[in-house]
């Protein structure tokens, strides 16, 4: 009797686990804003931020080790750039075409790898928090514009975040 409960537990758990389809996204990742999140005593004058952002990967590439550092990831692999409102009209705080990755308002963060080494490829999706630990306002509304790349070099669509107000 009871190796036959066993038998039928596991033939019901096998039965519901190849009932389950693993979702398919694109191979290029999708990104979504999701929050903007302020650090410190006073909101309109925070000490540090923090972005975050979700995506969805069919191959779950996302992320990238240290020795990475070659072509569109020199310097990370998910970027912001900083905009202001100028009476209205969004502007780049720096607009020159060849501004480096080092200026103060053109932002590139390192994501760690989601799936370690050596795992198989698989459908991922998650959340990214991007922190600014040193955060300068400069301007009372703000927005960022974020773009994404994933180990293959696929790049997300950019996303634009809402008005964020000081």
């Amino acid at each position: 009797m009871k190796k036959n409960l066993i038998y039928a537990v596991i033939l019901i758990a096998m039965t519901y686990a190849a009932c389950i389809e693993k979702p398919i996204y694109p191979s290029k990742p999708v990104i979504a804003y999701k929050d903007f999140i302020r650090y410190g005593s006073n909101p309109s004058e925070p000490d540090s931020v923090e972005l975050v952002v979700s995506f969805t990967d069919n191959e779950g590439d996302i992320g990238l080790e240290q020795a990475d550092t070659q072509g569109v990831y020199k310097y990370g692999n998910i970027w912001l750039v900083y905009y202001y409102d100028s009476s209205g009209t969004w502007a780049a705080f720096d607009s020159s075409v060849g501004t480096l990755v080092f200026d103060t308002f053109k932002f590139a963060y390192r994501v760690p790898p989601v799936l370690p080494e050596g795992d198989p490829a698989e459908p991922m999706k998650g959340l990214i928090y991007v922190k600014q630990s040193t955060f300068v306002k400069v301007h009372d509304t703000i927005k960022y514009v974020v773009y994404l790349y994933d180990r293959a070099g696929h790049r997300s669509d950019t996303i634009h975040t809402p008005a964020i107000k000081f």
